[in-house]
C-alpha cells in the first residue's frame, strides 16, 4: 500500500514539475517577443523599423523643400519673372 501512495505522490510531483515548466516556458516565450519588438524599434544601422522610419522622414522633408522651391518658381514664372 505505502507503494502506491509513493508512486501516486511521484505522479503527482512530476505533473506539478510539468505544469510548473510549461508556465515558465510561456513566460519565457512572451519574454522574447517582447525583447525582439524592442531589438526592431530601436535604431541599429538601417535594418530596424525606426530607421526605416527616420529615413522616410527624412526623404518627406526632403520632397516638401522641393515641392516648395517648385511652387516658389512656377509663381515667379507665371507673374512675369522677376
Amino acid at each position: 500500500m505505502d507503494l502506491l501512495i509513493y508512486l501516486g505522490g511521484s505522479a503527482a510531483a512530476l505533473l506539478a514539475l510539468g505544469a510548473l515548466a510549461r508556465g515558465l516556458w510561456r513566460i519565457n516565450r512572451r519574454i522574447m517577443l517582447i525583447v525582439d519588438a524592442v531589438k526592431e524599434l530601436s535604431p541599429n544601422g538601417g535594418r530596424s523599423i525606426k530607421d526605416t522610419v527616420t529615413r522616410t522622414e527624412q526623404k518627406v522633408d526632403e520632397t516638401a523643400t522641393e515641392v516648395c522651391e517648385l511652387k516658389r518658381r512656377f509663381e515667379e514664372h507665371l507673374n512675369g519673372g522677376t
